[in-house]
């Protein structure tokens, strides 16, 4: 996949094309895009998407600026992963914004030999939200593109959105959001040092660099896989600010089972599979490590009936 930052300044040949933030890539996302991939090999043309970054909510209304549930580099792969052949990124400003939606369509059209074009059935763009479904359809007659519009996906009674997979990830509620998702939330981001006091406790943990607009599920204890640089260990994850030591900063970290090695400073993805319990304040040490053992126990049961797979 070639990733283009802003619009390709060589036009792309007859492509299809997919428009929008897409943040979490859920199963309503997933099914645009699988949309665009089907109908790109029917026409034989280019797969084409465009994402912006940061979030428009975030320079319109940032006193509402929602934390990322994939930040730009997890978008990135997924769509790789699916066969997306051009990602171009287009960075949000209120300079885009004020664009109108012909203005905006007029720059794509010049940067793209535009073929089709794949929208979901509540998509619009432009100033005000003008240029929708229906604006779109008249605007591809004139301009020799087709508009394909896909349904939403429906999970039970509920459509699929991400406002919902957010509000799910920060009560904790993993295994809902992950069903929303269609695969499993995922953390990435470097190792970097801690104050070793899972080490001295008998239960050493590797410590995450969180990206600052990433979206940190509820606080608790989470069963997951740790995709390191020398393989994928089941992990009992903490997110929280560890209350039995009176620490006032949020930790998300987490407890390699049947692993030893150092890996500071190394890239590391948490994958959150289930839920296992509230952060608790222990009355000392001891007695957290206890819980500690009872949650490495319970995360190599409920591990069991997952796979070890890797979203690279």
């Amino acid at each position: 996949m070639k990733t283009h930052f802003g619009l390709p300044a060589d036009r792309l040949g007859p492509s299809a094309l997919a428009v929008g933030s897409f943040d979490g890539l859920h199963l309503g996302h997933r099914s645009v895009l699988e949309h665009l991939l089907a109908s790109a090999r029917s026409h034989d043309l280019r797969v084409a998407w465009v994402t912006f970054d940061p979030h428009p909510r975030c320079v319109l209304d940032p006193a509402n600026c929602p934390a990322q549930i994939t930040t730009l580099e997890e978008r990135l792969r997924l769509v790789r992963q699916l066969g997306v052949q051009e990602a171009i990124v287009l960075e949000f400003t209120r300079a885009l914004a004020a664009l109108t939606a012909d203005e905006f369509m007029e720059r794509l059209l010049a940067a793209t030999d535009l073929r089709c074009l794949v929208v979901g059935y509540d998509f619009a763009l432009g100033r005000a939200r003008t240029g929708d479904v229906e604006w779109l359809k008249a605007h591809g007659r004139d301009h020799g593109y087709g508009v394909e519009v896909v349904e939403p996906v429906r999970f039970g009674e509920r459509e699929v959105h991400s406002s919902e997979v957010r509000r799910l990830l920060t009560l904790g509620e993993v295994e809902k959001a992950n069903r929303l998702l269609g695969r499993e939330f995922a953390m990435s981001g470097l190792v970097e040092p801690g104050d070793r006091i899972g080490r001295d406790i008998g239960w050493p943990t590797v410590n995450l660099a969180v990206p600052p607009t990433k979206l940190v599920p509820g606080r608790g204890i989470y069963g997951g896989w740790a995709d390191t640089p020398v393989g994928i260990h089941q992990a009992a994850i903490s997110v929280g600010y560890r209350p039995t030591f009176h620490k006032a900063e949020l930790r998300v970290e987490a407890h390699l089972l049947d692993f030893a090695g150092d890996l500071y400073q190394q890239r590391l993805e948490l994958r959150f599979v289930a839920r296992l319990r509230d952060e608790i304040q222990y009355p000392d040490a001891a007695s957290l490590g206890a819980q500690i053992a009872r949650d490495v126990e319970d995360t190599r049961r409920i591990l069991a009936r997952s796979q070890p797979h890797a979203d690279r």
